[in-house]
């Protein structure tokens, strides 16, 4: 991954000194895959220091989010950034592989529940990242991804539990739990997941969450002073982990950052990848800063697809269709380092 050159500001070398010397932080690690700097504070690829907040004990994830942006605003930043023209979504059909698969049960058998956009949802034919990934693991695939969706709600969108309209992370969790209608999930098939009357949740051994692509796109602010607030990335990530650690609190949840992607114009022009392109709050590499600075905070496991997938600017050809959708071989690689992960955490368990 590209390094940083860009110097931190004093203000950010006061406090990181300021905490060290209060004995309240942790020494900062040095950290050769990433930005994060400290316990709360990373460098952006584009050189701004970003503070995020601390939990205070009456943060809750049932608060209401911070006011939003104005249409306006938001449209202004997304015109100052490079537009690519993939959106992470161009959904498959919604196909079982097999009723009797996805129904088998066992006592040796795991249930793995899949959050996520497109790169979850598409390809429902056997050769999708959750089925390949729960096939290895002799597991139950519920699929709850959906095509074009990211980790928060969109500008407009009602947060009220009776009109809540959002298909986003957070509507899927709170669908999970019962808390809205699941109208909304309309032709998918997590609204046939979420509709069966046997499917329980709180008997999921894991969680496998992948979220952020769509948030980049969009230009999502990836933090703010509300920790809980669902219109920015690390908020939106922190409130959905915290429910589904509610829904089955045995469950053990892995949060996948975004993988490496590179981006092309309306001519098909190159126009940057994940490590370089801005598109207003900063690149592709920041948001998975954010991401693995809330698993971590969060206490929850984490996969860096970005780095440990080995898909980068010589690989893309090989594993990336369109520059932001995995081909064959790149779902099998995903779904190969997803069951090896899960398997080392069963073998730890059993152990």
């Amino acid at each position: 991954m590209k390094r940083l050159k860009k110097s931190i500001s004093i203000f950010t070398i006061m406090i990181i000194m300021a905490t060290v010397f209060a004995g309240c932080g942790s020494q900062v690690e040095e950290q050769p895959d990433d930005n994060v700097l400290s316990d709360n504070i990373i460098l952006t690829e584009t050189g701004e220091t970003l503070i995020l907040p601390q939990k205070n004990e009456q943060d809750s994830p049932h608060m209401q989010p911070a006011e939003e942006k104005t249409e306006q605003e938001t449209q202004s930043v997304q015109e100052e950034a490079a537009s690519p023209n993939i959106e992470a979504d161009n959904s498959a059909q919604e196909q079982a592989v097999t009723a009797e698969e996805q129904a088998e049960q066992g006592e040796d058998r795991l249930q793995i529940v899949f959050l996520g956009d497109s790169i979850f949802d598409n390809n429902r034919d056997g050769t999708g990242v959750p089925y390949l990934t729960t096939k290895q693991c002799n597991a139950d695939c519920y699929n709850m991804a959906i095509g074009g969706t990211s980790a928060t709600i969109e500008l407009g969108e009602s947060t009220e539990s009776e009109t809540w309209e959002s298909r986003s992370m957070l509507g899927i969790v709170k669908a999970m739990k019962g808390e809205i209608s699941t109208d909304i999930f309309e032709g998918t098939r997590a609204k046939e997941i979420l509709d069966d009357p046997d499917m329980d949740f709180s008997q999921t051994d894991y969680f496998i969450v992948e979220y952020g692509i769509n948030d980049f796109f969009r230009a999502v602010p990836l933090d703010n002073d509300n920790y809980y607030d669902y219109t920015t990335y690390a908020g939106a990530l922190r409130y959905a982990l915290a429910e589904l650690s509610e829904i089955a609190v045995d469950a053990t949840i892995i949060v996948c950052c975004p993988h490496y992607c590179q981006f092309f114009n309306d001519e098909g022009h190159f126009i940057g990848d994940g490590n370089v392109l801005n598109t207003g709050y900063g690149t592709l590499v920041d948001y998975k800063g954010v991401c693995k600075y809330v698993a971590k905070e969060q206490q929850v496991k984490y996969y860096d697809a970005y780095v440990d997938l080995g898909i980068n600017g010589y690989t893309a050809e090989e594993y990336l269709e369109d520059g932001v959708h995995l081909t064959e071989a790149g779902r099998q690689l995903y779904a190969d380092a997803l069951a090896a992960k899960i398997m080392k955490i069963e073998e730890t368990k059993n152990n």
